[in-house]
């Protein structure tokens, strides 16, 4: 997990651990109160630019920023260690490696797909609803022919 050692080379987490805290602000309709959600979502932030585009764009960084973000009832964590070990989990969990037998090294079979369909309304997969935290990645084992699905729909539904 050393794509994300940059959070606490630029002091957006302390070496204990701990998520550096700033003033309350919204980046809509999240609540920004840490550096770690303004590196996330805030693009005028002092320290967005610590991860590239196609950074952001990596599968591993979809996965914990969704984590980081959370639902609509969400409670966030202080500290940065839970959103990477369940970060870490949840990728090996989903996502396909081996071992290239002349190079040695691990290599991944797995393909990431992000999907989204549309009908004669607009959207009407992941959600009719458009927001940051509705999604649904297929990630596909071309060797086993497997494919995971991910999925997410913002909102808290009926609470009735």
């Amino acid at each position: 997990m050393s794509f994300f050692n940059r959070l606490y080379n630029e002091n957006i987490v302390r070496d204990n651990g701990h998520i550096v805290k700033c003033l309350d602000s919204f980046c809509d309709p999240f609540p920004v109160s840490d550096e770690l959600r303004k590196v996330l979502l805030v693009e005028d932030s002092e320290k967005y630019g610590i991860f590239s585009q196609p950074d952001r764009e990596e599968f591993l960084f979809c996965l914990f920023k969704h984590l980081c973000l959370g639902g609509a009832l969400c409670q966030y964590e202080d500290v940065l260690p839970p959103y990477l070990q369940t970060t870490k989990l949840l990728y090996k969990d989903l996502v396909s490696v081996r071992k290239n037998p002349q190079t040695k090294k691990i290599q991944i079979t797995s393909s990431v797909f992000k999907v989204t369909a549309y009908d004669s309304a607009g959207v009407c997969y992941p959600s009719t609803k458009s927001h940051e935290q509705t999604f649904s990645y297929f990630i596909v084992d071309p060797i086993k022919r497997h494919v995971h699905v991910l999925y997410h729909s913002y909102g808290v539904g009926d609470m009735s």
